[in-house]
């Protein structure tokens, strides 16, 4: 699932980080590298064309960021503030874009409910490790919708991810009987796919996941860490210096040789895909 804390450390990032964060490991899993990735860093951060990241050229960017946030010019932002960023909207709408890209399998532009339900059919049958056709808990891996509509799996074996996977498995099964049947979880997801379908033509736009209830809520509650995350000197706000203290944090993990540069080799799949709480998960 997200694990927020590594959310609040994200959000120090720079737009051009962030943004592709959101889609890393789903991105990854579908191109198989991170180039491209890095490359993006470049193109928004790399001011004097060098080939690699500086610390003067990511702290700018965080506060270009930070400035876009603070819609006010209070030069302090709080979590509403954070909730709407643009860049919060623009990760909202690239990760809805690629969900559907994955799910549209008729490539109509939009997502169909037997489409997404054949999607559910298909992470029933990975969970049903045994093939009896059910699931109990200790096979259960939830998979649900995050804040922008990607699909999350969580970890059922450990602290957090445990708890909220015997919640949710409490609720697929229905019947209240310990399995949960492929009905039970189909009716889950066809649940959940007229929640997202506000228009209800039976068509789930990569706008209708990108503003859901669901996904704003999520947003609300990833920015309320973050905003307590970052801020230090507990006055409800964060302020720019708390923004960029917290960008140079970040950005000394990126150094990993420590020589005040980020380059290619220092941002690679497993700094994005060994801790999957950092990213969605398709």
């Amino acid at each position: 699932m997200f694990r927020i804390t590594k959310l609040a450390i994200a959000a120090a990032l720079p737009a051009a980080l962030l943004s592709i964060a959101a889609l890393a490991q789903s991105a990854s899993t579908a191109t198989g590298s991170h180039p491209t990735f890095f490359q993006h860093m470049l193109q928004k951060l790399d001011s004097n064309g060098d080939g690699r990241i500086s610390l003067d050229e990511y702290l700018a960017g965080a506060t270009a960021r930070f400035k876009a946030m603070d819609t006010q010019g209070s030069g302090s932002v709080t979590a509403a503030q954070i909730a709407a960023s643009p860049q919060a909207v623009k990760r909202n709408q690239m990760v809805a874009n690629f969900l559907v890209k994955r799910l549209d399998s008729a490539g109509n532009g939009y997502i169909t409910q037997d489409e997404y339900l054949a999607r559910a059919k298909t992470r029933f049958a990975k969970l049903d490790k045994k093939g009896d056709g059910k699931l109990t808990v200790d096979e259960f891996t939830p998979v649900h919708f995050g804040r922008v509509g990607a699909q999350v799996s969580e970890n059922a074996n450990t602290g957090h991810g445990s708890k909220r996977a015997q919640a949710i498995f409490a609720k697929l099964d229905t019947n209240h009987d310990g399995v949960v049947t492929q009905d039970e979880y189909l009716a889950a997801a066809s649940a959940q796919f007229k929640a997202l379908d506000t228009a209800g033509n039976g068509q789930v736009t990569a706008a209708e996941i990108a503003s859901s209830p669901k996904a704003l809520s999520r947003d609300e509650h990833v920015a309320q860490h973050v905003a307590r995350k970052l801020d230090t000197n507990g006055d409800g706000t964060v302020s720019l210096d708390e923004y960029l203290a917290a960008a140079k944090t970040r950005f000394s993990k990126l150094d990993k040789n420590g020589d005040g540069y980020i380059d290619a080799d220092e941002i690679t799949a497993r700094h994005w895909t060994h801790n999957k709480s950092a990213t969605p998960a398709g």
